[in-house]
Formats: C-alpha cells, structure tokens, sequence
C-alpha cells in the first residue's frame, strides 16, 4: 500500500522503538486519511521537485508510541487522533538517503512552497537541523516557523525560528 507516490505505508509507520517494545503502531481510517493528506501537501511536492530519495524519519506514531517515545499528548505525529482536525505531521531527514540535499535546504525549500502548520528546525545546529518537522492542518494552517532545542534538563523547548 502506499501513502503517496514516493511513500510506503511500511515507510510511514516503521518504528524502531516500536520493534524493540513489541508496539502495534497501526493508523485507523481517520489517522491514514490524514497521513495520506501530509504525505500529499508537504512532503509530495518536495520529493517531486528534488526528483530523488528523501527519508522520512518519523511518520505515524500510536499513541503507546508516541508516549514511550516522550512525545507530547498532543502531538501531530498522532495524526488527528485528539483532535476533530484533520492534521498530521512527517519528520523528513537528508541524511536517510545522503544523496546531496540538506536538511537547511529541505526546510527552507518548505517554507517558501509548501502550505504547513508548522516548520520545525529540530535540533542540530545554527547552520544545519538535525532534520525538519512539517505539519499539515486542513484549512487552518498557522505557518509557524519553529525551532526546537533541548535545556539543560534534556527538555524540548521551542522558540520561534
């Protein structure tokens, strides 16, 4: 099965963490609808203008994953599922593939083309993240430009980018 052109559904919802505590991370209807949403308007458009491989790192998560991951309650990667919205997000990394896109240039290539939630710059440096985070809320996009870092605790905070 595929959720886009360029994304199996094994793609979208492989888990390291999910093998290794014997998770089920499977999407009903409503969560797949949406991962197909995602998967069309923002990550769709920039595979199709690089024309080659890029990685998803992070796509559905179940709700036991996404709380043995520390994730938030309300995190898009949940894909809808607390929300009457219809949103997601995909977390897409340069380095799955490493055939000569960035992460900087994956960001800065969905701010100007894309419609998104939010952006997120996660980690990494200044100069490169350690991979990009885009969200997709039907007809109620925020356009939210972020970047993620941790504190001296190990907590994820965010600032605006």
């Amino acid at each position: 099965m595929k959720i886009s052109k360029n994304i199996t559904y094994k793609e979208a919802t492989v888990s390291n963490t999910a093998k290794l505590y014997s998770i089920e991370n499977v999407p009903n209807e409503f969560q797949l609808a949406n991962m197909k949403m995602v998967a069309e308007k923002c990550f769709q458009p920039l595979r199709d203008w690089y024309g080659k491989p890029i990685g998803v790192s992070s796509f559905f998560r179940s709700e036991e994953l996404n709380k043995k991951l520390g994730s938030s309650k309300t995190s898009q990667h949940l894909q809808g599922l607390y929300s009457e919205n219809e949103e997601g997000a995909i977390d897409i990394d340069a380095d799955v593939f490493d055939n000569g896109i960035t992460n900087k240039a994956i960001f800065e290539w969905l701010k100007v083309n894309v419609e998104f939630d939010q952006l997120i710059w996660e980690y990494g440096s200044e100069v490169e993240p350690a991979w990009v985070h885009v969200s997709f809320r039907k007809g109620a996009n925020r356009k939210m430009l972020l970047n993620a870092r941790k504190n001296s605790k190990n907590k994820t905070y965010y600032t605006i980018r």
